[in-house]
This record gives structure tokens, sequence and C-alpha cells, in this order.
């Protein structure tokens, strides 16, 4: 696919989840009084009409949305379209005490992962049904260890 192309199936997809995100908040009614535009504006950003091909969301209306949302529907789609992927940090107070545990729950989240890891290599042939386990499993080490940045910092000041 050549780069045009491909800028055009991303816009697409873009509108697409900004589509999906206004849905969660309730419709283009309910999104509308939460954000500084109005239903038809929001209703352009999700449109994939030719006359609306770029016509965008700006990314604080995509924030406002996101947060009543409670989800980064966009934003995730964005971080993978960077080749990364969304982590959120937690914004839950965290102690000392709470070390000892994310420490055996991110030592538990690696035991898993060898276990994928070697029941996927026991036959010879590490698949594809193996990589989606691997991938799960790799998707909860992630979690834990974000969980632990944030405690680590938390304790140290840092900013998220």
């Amino acid at each position: 696919m050549n780069v045009i192309a491909s800028d055009a199936v991303k816009g697409r997809m873009l509108k697409i989840k900004f589509g999906e995100l206004v849905s969660k908040t309730g419709g283009l009614e309910a999104a509308a009084s939460f954000c500084r535009v109005g239903k038809s504006t929001l209703a352009r950003y999700a449109s994939n009409v030719q006359a609306d091909a770029e016509c965008f969301a700006p990314i604080d209306v995509v924030r406002d949305l996101e947060a009543l949302a409670g989800e980064p529907v966009v934003t995730a789609t964005l971080c993978a379209m960077a080749d990364g992927v969304f982590v959120s940090v937690p914004n839950t107070p965290v102690t000392t005490g709470d070390v000892l545990g994310m420490m055996a729950a991110l030592s538990g989240e690696f035991n898993d992962t060898t276990r994928v890891v070697c029941a996927g290599l026991a036959d010879g042939n590490f698949c594809a049904v193996d990589a989606a386990k691997l991938e799960r499993e790799l998707d909860d080490v992630i979690r834990v260890a974000v969980g632990m940045r944030a405690l680590a910092r938390s304790i140290h000041g840092g900013d998220r």
C-alpha cells in the first residue's frame, strides 16, 4: 500500500474510532454538552464522507471525551498507529507497603509468561495461537510494571 492510501486508511480508522468514542459518551448530544464543539461538528469529525475527509477532532476534544468515556479509544489507536501500545498509569495512591505485593505480582506474571513460552515450544512449533497467548501474558506484565513505575514515582515525587 502506498503512503497516500495508507494515510487515507489511517484517517478513516481515526474517524471510526472517534465515532465509537462519541457513542461511548452517550451520543452526539451528550458529547456536545461535555466539550467545546457542537453536535454537527462532532458528527463531521466522525464522518467518512469525502467532504469531511480532512476534518478531524482537535486533541482537546478527544481528551475531554475520553475522560467522559473513561477509555482512551482514540489515543490507543494513535499509539497503535505509531507502532506503540497505550498503557494507563494508575492514579490511585500507593504506599511503600505495596512494593512487596507488586514484586510478587510481577514475579507471577513473569512465571506465567515463561509457562506460555514453554508450552508453545513443547511441540516444536511456536504458532500464531501461542503468540496470541504470549501477547496477552506480556500485556499483563506491562500493566504490573507500569503500576510499579507509578509506585516508584509516587515515592520519589516525580511527575507522571
